[in-house]
């Protein structure tokens, strides 16, 4: 780490960070939280979700890092991957419009996968929600 910030994190160790009372179990749930990895299966779903609507990769970027997904970010390349992918399941359909913008769209098939994959995200929630509970 840079020096500087070395000092400034010292600094506000003393001072911000004093009268703040972390527990050692608070402050690993906060690093499991922030270190969280999006699943690949919550990715499929927020995408297959967002394709119900006719949509380019470009606004499918920018929809999943509203809902915080940023795996795509750095690399589109992998969303596109995924759009071909799905393409090739015969589950969505791709059209090209007059300025050589590709649009994607889920199709009859996409839509009943969407439905099952919707299906069993609730079954696992309700799931995890039981164990958790008792």
């Amino acid at each position: 780490m840079d020096e500087r910030l070395k000092r400034l994190k010292k600094s506000m160790d003393k001072s911000v960070f004093s009268d703040l009372g972390f527990t050692d179990q608070h402050q690993k749930a906060i690093r499991e939280r922030v270190n969280k990895e999006i699943k690949d299966e919550d990715i499929l779903l927020a995408v297959m979700q967002l394709l119900v609507k006719e949509k380019t990769g470009f606004e499918l970027v920018n929809f999943l890092r509203g809902r915080g997904i940023r795996k795509f970010e750095e690399n589109e390349g992998i969303l596109y991957t995924l759009l071909h992918q799905l393409e090739q399941d015969s589950c969505l359909k791709s059209s090209w419009n007059e300025w050589n913008i590709k649009y994607y769209r889920l199709n009859n098939k996409g839509r009943k996968k969407l439905v099952k994959l919707e299906k069993q995200h609730i079954d696992k929630k309700f799931a995890l929600k039981e164990l958790f509970e008792g």
